[in-house]
């Protein structure tokens, strides 16, 4: 009989205990507002975001994987039309009551992101994009790489100057950073400018983009495998944030979305400075990214 009773009181306490954890888990989440549509776009981000290098030398807003733009100049100029996030909206939403704002500025990293993310205030957008990272995995050195606290801290600061200033119902999307290891190693065998083979463009460029920590070619392979676990961990950080965020937001929308599985090809990578995505790579980030985000199919 002692034996029964135990039994009964271990069953019933499990039982109970079973209750309150999946209340626990299935408890709401903070009410939010209706999600806003799209109408007011805004980018932070980097020179993948203005586009550099992947047409013309220096920046190419009109192919921008989120701000991009396709009007008569650029058919006359013959530039490639990329389907950006911008256009997307268009033909979905339509035109009335649409901007489109590029904040992203070459060479941005995640301590720029604050900064520029202030330029909201004036703004006010429905949609935002966050595209930051690849040049706190590009410096000079790879004891020049952040530590991963250092990117966790940046990431948590800008989301929680979004998170006080969006309009109610807005929607943050943050893409992570390509593998740059895989970039690099895509390249490789690849030709740039004039026929030149991109490790030698590498090595000799002023073209304004420095990343020994990758492409220097003294590194080993030890040293690139490092700088791909920092990309990697990098990439956790901020998606821990990300979801951390929507879920104690009450007012605007967070999604995380990774890219260091797209699986970029040759054609992908500027021909003028074997780096930076290619025509072809900004419409690969856009579909990607629009496909997975909050507005996608």
């Amino acid at each position: 009989m002692p034996g029964s009773i135990m039994r009964t009181r271990i069953v019933l306490f499990s039982s109970v205990a079973l209750w309150l954890a999946g209340g626990a888990a299935c408890s709401p989440a903070p009410a939010k507002p209706a999600r806003l549509a799209p109408l007011r776009l805004y980018s932070i981000g980097d020179s993948i975001t203005t586009g550099f290098d992947s047409h013309f030398i220096g920046d190419n807003p009109a192919v921008s994987w989120v701000n991009g733009f396709h009007g008569f100049l650029e058919q006359l100029l013959g530039v490639p039309d990329i389907s950006s996030h911008n256009q997307r909206i268009t033909a979905s939403y339509g035109s009335a009551g649409r901007t489109n704002v590029m904040e992203a500025q070459n060479g941005g990293r995640w301590d720029d992101a604050l900064g520029q993310a202030q330029g909201v205030l004036g703004e006010q957008p429905s949609y935002l994009t966050v595209a930051l990272g690849g040049n706190d995995v590009c410096r000079n050195s790879i004891s020049a790489l952040p530590t991963v606290l250092e990117i966790e801290g940046h990431v948590r600061a800008t989301l929680d100057f979004l998170d006080a200033n969006l309009p109610g119902g807005a929607s943050v999307v943050v893409v992570g950073i390509p593998d740059v290891k895989n970039l690099y190693e895509v390249a490789l065998s690849e030709k740039g400018a004039l026929g030149i083979d991109c490790q030698l463009i590498w090595q000799t460029t002023a073209l304004g983009f420095p990343c020994g920590s990758m492409l220097s070619p003294t590194n080993s392979e030890a040293d690139r495998l490092f700088v791909q676990a920092m990309n990697f961990a990098y990439n956790d950080a901020i998606q821990n944030v990300v979801i951390a965020r929507n879920a104690t937001s009450r007012r605007v929308y967070y999604r995380f979305i990774e890219i260091e599985s797209v699986p970029f090809r040759g054609d992908d990578i500027s021909s003028i400075d074997c780096f930076h995505p290619s025509v072809q790579g900004q419409a690969l980030i856009s579909a990607e990214t629009w496909a997975r985000g909050p507005f996608g199919p």
